[in-house]
């Protein structure tokens, strides 16, 4: 037995990977602990307040479309023809963003420079809607709002890395997994780094998918602009194609089996 171990180990190293256990390919470890925790408190989610350089989509609505137009800012594309008052038509159009200025405005139609810095999304919609209010032209109304420059980065040991728009005002790190199809099966799980910068700072966190303790981090939800960094493991890193490592996998091996073969 010991003779055929050692065989096994010689292989090992001269193909210059080792092998990966079950433990280090699956998530959430705790076992049975994980089912009889019950309910838990989530992670306090920030509020998303809007900061320069965000971009964010205000759409006016009203049953007399016509005037509400005069409100929005459309683009050229995507045009739905409405029926109007008289028998006549009015055009309108996917809403662009918005881009909030060096100084926290935004600029729309009629209404002019809207202070947004610092906002919500519900009070930028408030906000717009008693500025709307207080024109003459459109008095029955509403206002939706959506933040567009909610983006994640996701590299490292994943099926799918790049840069992701998230379509709505929350993500956690495991939705975030999804839409990069995943960490691969030679990722270390128990150290996925994220990177957040906010208000001209730089912060670092660590996240351990095989413990339950990952949905009490900070780091659990994430904010606009983070990087997520799944760290390859050590077995992958081994196997990468450079004479270095593979070269020193061989040497090792060798003189293992020299060893053996000395014993026997």
């Amino acid at each position: 037995m010991r003779t055929a171990a050692l065989l096994v180990s010689c292989l090992l190293l001269l193909s210059g990977t080792g092998c990966l256990s079950y433990r280090e390919m699956v998530n959430f470890q705790d076992g049975a602990d994980l089912g009889r925790t019950g309910k838990a408190a989530l992670p306090v989610l920030p509020e998303l307040r809007l900061r320069p350089d965000d971009m964010v989509a205000v759409t006016i609505n009203s049953y007399n479309q016509e005037e509400a137009l005069r409100f929005n800012v459309i683009s050229n594309q995507s045009q739905v023809q409405l029926s109007a008052q008289g028998g006549q038509s009015a055009t309108v159009a996917d809403p662009l963003g918005y881009r909030v200025d060096s100084r926290g405005f935004i600029e729309m139609p009629v209404i002019g420079r809207v202070r947004v810095a610092g906002l919500t999304l519900e009070q930028l919609r408030d906000t717009v809607h008693a500025h709307v209010s207080a024109t003459e032209y459109l008095k029955d109304h509403s206002v939706q709002v959506r933040y567009l420059s909610f983006r994640i980065t996701i590299l490292g040991e994943v099926n799918n890395p790049g840069t992701y728009t998230v379509p709505t005002q929350r993500i956690n790190v495991l939705e975030a997994l999804g839409m990069a199809r995943d960490a691969t099966l030679y990722s270390r799980r128990d150290n996925i780094l994220v990177v957040r910068e906010e208000e001209g700072k730089r912060e670092y966190g660590r996240i351990d998918l095989k413990s339950k303790a990952v949905f009490e981090s900070p780091y659990y939800y994430l904010r606009p602009n983070d990087v997520l960094y799944v760290e390859p493991h050590r077995s992958k890193v081994l196997s990468a194609p450079d004479p270095v490592s593979r070269y020193l996998g061989i040497v090792l091996g060798l003189a293992t089996l020299a060893t053996l073969v000395s014993t026997l």
